[in-house]
Order: C-alpha cells, then sequence, then structure tokens
C-alpha cells in the first residue's frame, strides 16, 4: 500500500515542480548545444557559456532536489527559494539565449516538449500510485489520477495551439512564446499542488 503523509506529499510537489523547471532549462541548454557548430566564433563563445551556466544551475538544483528528498519538509522553504532564484536568472537570460541560435521557435518547441513530458511524468507517477493502494482508496485515487490526466491533455492542446500561432504569425516575439509557456508551467504546478492533496485524502480513506 502506499500511503503518505503530508509532509510527504509537500516534498512530492516541490520535487515535482522543481524537476519541471530544470527539464525545460536542459531543453534550452541542448537547443543551443545542437547550433554551435553554426555560429561564428563570438556568437559560440557566448553559447557555450550559457550552457555552461545552464548545466551549473541544473547541478545546484538536482543538489537541491536530493537534499529535499533526504531532509524532508524541513527544507522546502530555503530549496524553493533558491530554486526561485536560480529561475529567475534563467528566465532573463532566456530570451537572449534563443536569439542566440537565430531559432527562436526551436527553443520554443524544446520547452514546450519538456512541459508535456513533465505532465506525463507525474501521471504516470500517480497512476503507479493508485494501483498500489487498497481497493476500497483506489476507486477515489483512480478519479484524481483521471482528473490530472484531464487537466494534463487540456493544457497540452492549450501550449500546442498557442505554439501553432505564435508559428503562423511568423516572426512572434519571445515574450508571447514565454507568456504561453508560463501559462503552461502555472498549470501544471497548480494541478501537481492540487493533486498531491486530493491523492493523500484517498490514500488515507
Amino acid at each position: 500500500m502506499s500511503e503518505q503523509s503530508p509532509i510527504q506529499t509537500s516534498v512530492d510537489v516541490f520535487v515535482e515542480w522543481a524537476k519541471a523547471c530544470l527539464d525545460e532549462m536542459a531543453a534550452s541548454a541542448k537547443v543551443l548545444e545542437s547550433r554551435l557548430d553554426s555560429l561564428d566564433v563570438n556568437v559560440r563563445a557566448q553559447a557555450e557559456q550559457a550552457i555552461a551556466h545552464v548545466k551549473q544551475w541544473i547541478a545546484e538544483g538536482q543538489a537541491d532536489i536530493k537534499e529535499v528528498q533526504a531532509k524532508g519538509a524541513v527544507s522546502i522553504a530555503e530549496a524553493k527559494a533558491q530554486m526561485e532564484q536560480t529561475w529567475s536568472k534563467f528566465q532573463n537570460e532566456s530570451s537572449k539565449w534563443a536569439e542566440l541560435t537565430n531559432d527562436q521557435q526551436a527553443t520554443f518547441q524544446a520547452r514546450a516538449q519538456a512541459q508535456t513530458q513533465a505532465w506525463q511524468n507525474v501521471v504516470n507517477g500517480y497512476m503507479k500510485r493508485a494501483a498500489e493502494l487498497h481497493a476500497r482508496n483506489q476507486k477515489q485515487a483512480e478519479a484524481h489520477v483521471a482528473e490530472l490526466t484531464s487537466q494534463a491533455q487540456e493544457a497540452q492542446a492549450d501550449l500546442k495551439a498557442k505554439a501553432d500561432d505564435l508559428s503562423k504569425a511568423g516572426q512572434a516575439s519571445w515574450a508571447a512564446m514565454s507568456q504561453a509557456l508560463d501559462e503552461s508551467r502555472n498549470a501544471f504546478s497548480k494541478a501537481v499542488a492540487a493533486t498531491a492533496k486530493s491523492f493523500d485524502e484517498a490514500a488515507k480513506g
């Protein structure tokens, strides 16, 4: 049986949020890496520096995640503050980095795909947990998973529609792309928090 305390639930919510952020960072860095050979010397140097920064931030974020998993809820506030500071740095630089590739759409699509995968990872995780519950708790838990799945599909469809609109618009601004990503990410965070709480209640019966 898989039953979680509210403390463990708060840890899981932080971990899923942090992992999703790090995955977006990694997706952005991967696009830069794939374009290095096509850049001139000066721009390539900027891109390589950007990639180094992102990799450092990812390593720091992964360390924060491990610390929270080891120490529990008592370490969440500090870890979240550090992650938010890192994410703010990344967001402030992401527009410039997207321009380095001369293909902002590629960066947008890569980050959108990372978000889609984050949704799927969470859905899969809760499906597995639901299967481990006693029969009396399982039905309610599965209903929460179904709701999460529906929210994931809706968010992904919405982001895809926005991506298509931005693509048709041609030279859409990074601000518009970033806003679309922000809205989808916020929906993810809210859905994960709500599902974690509901699932915890279902698990306790």
